[in-house]
């Protein structure tokens, strides 16, 4: 039952995500409009003015229209302070944690996610993705996109596994026109636990290269305000546990 309610609020969450926005953009271009722009959009996601605000029970979440003129014309915001929830520890800091690993590893998946007050409460506001759609079982590009969507979907079960996130579904999963992949909800992520949560039957090299590189100084300085120390170390774990199993790969 609880499972049940959970993907219940997922979905109530992703639907108005697909619901009406601005008109699509008759060039076909990607909804990634955060790429290039990450500083302008996070200080806009942090002081641009809501003038309206949708909310949805029970996510204790929120859709909020931004003042026009700016880089984003809408974000999602959730409270949700770290704890315990329905059986879960949960926490709105991850979701800013998640975007942060994002862009130590230039992955572009997770869209721009900041701290931020919303009628006296504090969560996290994450930009608004626009033109999107979902993501249907066992969907597939034509040919000319199929090897990287493959690819992406490759680098969604490394990026799972590095932040410990176990609730990955089509729920939490949406992609535009040009069929970039885009990740979402990861309040659950991170927490101080080194097993791997998804099964990695194929790589992408690159990407693995990327996280390979990272440092505990790149990550203690882009994760200090979101994740204990435990957090971090844990993260640090699951990639040697990724780097055993990927060795196991038949090449």
């Amino acid at each position: 039952m609880i499972r049940l309610r959970r993907v219940a609020v997922l979905l109530v969450c992703v639907l108005a995500f697909l619901g009406q926005g601005p008109p699509a953009s008759t060039e076909r271009l990607g909804a990634k409009i955060w790429v290039g722009h990450y500083q302008e959009i996070e200080e806009y996601l942090r002081t641009a003015e809501c003038v309206s605000t949708e909310l949805f029970e029970p996510a204790n979440a929120a859709r909020c229209t931004l003042r026009p003129g700016g880089p984003v014309a809408r974000m999602a915001w959730r409270s949700l302070p770290p704890g315990v929830y329905r059986g879960f520890r949960e926490s709105y800091k991850a979701e800013i944690a998640a975007y942060e690993v994002d862009k130590l590893l230039k992955m572009d998946m997770v869209p721009p996610s900041v701290e931020r007050q919303l009628e006296g409460n504090t969560g996290a506001a994450q930009l608004w993705v626009e033109n999107v759609s979902a993501v249907k079982e066992n969907a597939s590009p034509g040919e000319s996109n199929r090897a990287d969507w493959e690819n992406q979907l490759a680098r969604m079960t490394m990026f799972d596994n590095l932040i410990g996130y176990r609730d990955r579904s089509l729920g939490n999963m949406i992609r535009d026109v040009e069929w970039n992949l885009i990740l979402l909800d990861h309040s659950r992520a991170f927490g101080d636990g080194t097993e791997l949560p998804r099964k990695m039957n194929r790589i992408d090299q690159r990407f693995w290269s990327k996280i390979e590189s990272l440092t505990p100084n790149q990550l203690d300085k882009a994760l200090r305000a979101w994740l204990a120390d435990n957090e971090i170390k844990a993260l640090l774990d699951r990639r040697e546990k990724m780097r055993a199993e990927i060795k196991s790969l038949p090449r």
